[in-house]
């Protein structure tokens, strides 16, 4: 009878008892995070599980993007598992401890080559039930499928190319104007190339002709002041018919009397032909060496401090904003190797000096500037005059008796006229 009770009193118990509740679903979000801070994430955070890293994990440089809505508790193991491998990295579980070691099946360069690659999204195209994975190509290129979900072209593949004479930039720049913006990215030292297999192919033929030995080139320039005091004609004809009588070389074209190019010459001759008479003066040589199509500079004097604005602060103080302005010798040149023997070199060349300003901004000198800016072609070797810096002064003196009218005495006067001309130079060194 008592057993009978105790049935009784604990059917309702049983009957209305409520099951355990289901652990709720997941959602991440990762946006260009560490591989392995995502791993920490979702190890320690999420799964509250031991793990060991490896050293040769450690070192791997890659950043994952994940979107990930409502995936069950049970699954996460399982799929966290999946992405890492996916990325070159095993898990072993041993006694509850996650090892995490490099995948040695996949292939140990394909792991070095991916950790090269730019920051990218790791997933896989999923079925409406499965979790929602929006992953990024590496060319950052995506599309959508029938379910709605973003993933990569299928004909779409990827290859990475390691120029050894020329920049990675610059092959990228090449087979992106030829095959698209999206076609190469510079990642490192490498390019990566992505496309269908065709163009892929084709794009590594181009880079590997790209990737020749870059030619060096030898770029001269001297200031030459010219002074005539008779003040007819211009210092770079007068240094020219000078330069065509001492040494024998041919004047060619010119360019409005500014640009006279010498053949069958060196530079070394003709600087040392005009350094034997007093009407020219070396004032400055500069000699530039570096790669085809590189921007060569060389600075040779000050940074003299100049105040670029002044105004009030928020309490009525006086306030000027200090440059630093280079001051001296300034050649800037970029020359470019052409066919046949030619190389096409933009100048930028310029003398300057600061002298103390009488009006304008108290405390600021005022600049001095001769500059001379254009773009020349010259056969290798050939040397050219480049003028037009021109300065002249007068002077005007009288000379008669004392006791006489001045309208009885001797007027003379005098023109000095000077001119700067830029002697320049460039040549292909050999390999």
């Amino acid at each position: 009878m008592r057993r009978f009770l105790s049935s009784l009193i604990l059917a309702p118990v049983l009957a209305f008892a409520a099951p355990a509740p289901a652990p709720a679903p997941v959602s991440l979000s990762f946006d260009a995070t560490p591989l392995m801070a995502f791993g920490e994430a979702m190890f320690k955070a999420i799964m509250h599980r031991d793990f060991v890293v490896s050293p040769d994990v450690i070192g791997i440089d890659k950043r994952i993007t994940i979107k990930v809505k409502n995936i069950d508790v049970a699954e996460l193991p399982r799929f966290v598992e999946d992405l890492l491998l996916r990325e070159g990295i095993a898990t072993t579980l041993k006694g509850g401890i996650y090892y995490l070691s490099l995948n040695r099946e996949s292939g140990a360069q394909d792991v070095i080559a991916s950790q090269q690659l730019p920051a990218h999204s790791a997933g896989q195209a999923l079925s409406p039930t499965s979790p929602q994975i929006a992953p990024i190509g590496i060319d950052g290129r995506v599309v959508q499928d029938a379910a709605g979900f973003q993933t990569r072209k299928e004909d779409e593949e990827s290859e990475l190319f390691a120029p050894i004479h020329r920049t990675s930039e610059f092959v990228s720049a090449v087979v992106a104007a030829g095959f698209g913006a999206k076609a190469a990215t510079v990642a490192g030292e490498l390019v990566v190339l992505t496309g269908s297999k065709a163009a892929v192919s084709k794009m590594l033929s181009l880079c590997r002709s790209l990737d020749t030995h870059a030619k060096m080139v030898d770029v001269s320039a001297s200031w030459i002041e010219v002074t005539n005091s008779s003040g007819s004609g211009r210092g770079i004809s007068l240094a020219a018919s000078f330069l065509g009588a001492k040494l024998g070389a041919s004047l060619g074209t010119t360019n409005s009397g500014s640009v006279i190019s010498l053949k069958n010459t060196r530079f070394e001759l003709v600087i040392n032909a005009l350094n034997s008479d007093t009407r020219f003066k070396q004032v400055t040589n500069s000699r530039l060496v570096g790669y085809d199509r590189t921007k060569l500079k060389l600075t040779v004097g000050d940074k003299t401090a100049t105040v670029s604005s002044s105004g009030n602060d928020n309490a009525g103080n006086r306030v000027q904003n200090i440059v630093y302005t280079p001051s001296g010798v300034i050649i800037d040149a970029l020359p470019r190797v052409l066919g046949s023997g030619e190389i096409s070199l933009d100048v930028d060349a310029q003398i300057s000096s600061f002298k103390a300003n009488s009006s304008g901004l108290v405390g600021s000198p005022t600049l001095i500037l001769r500059q001379l800016t254009t773009t020349v072609g010259l056969k290798d070797g050939d040397v050219m005059l480049l003028g037009g810096l021109q300065d002249t002064q007068s002077s005007e003196s009288k000379s008669g008796l004392s006791f006489l009218p001045a309208s009885w005495s001797a007027g003379s006067d005098s023109k000095t006229q000077t001119d700067l001309v830029l002697v320049v130079s460039a040549k292909v060194l050999e390999d």
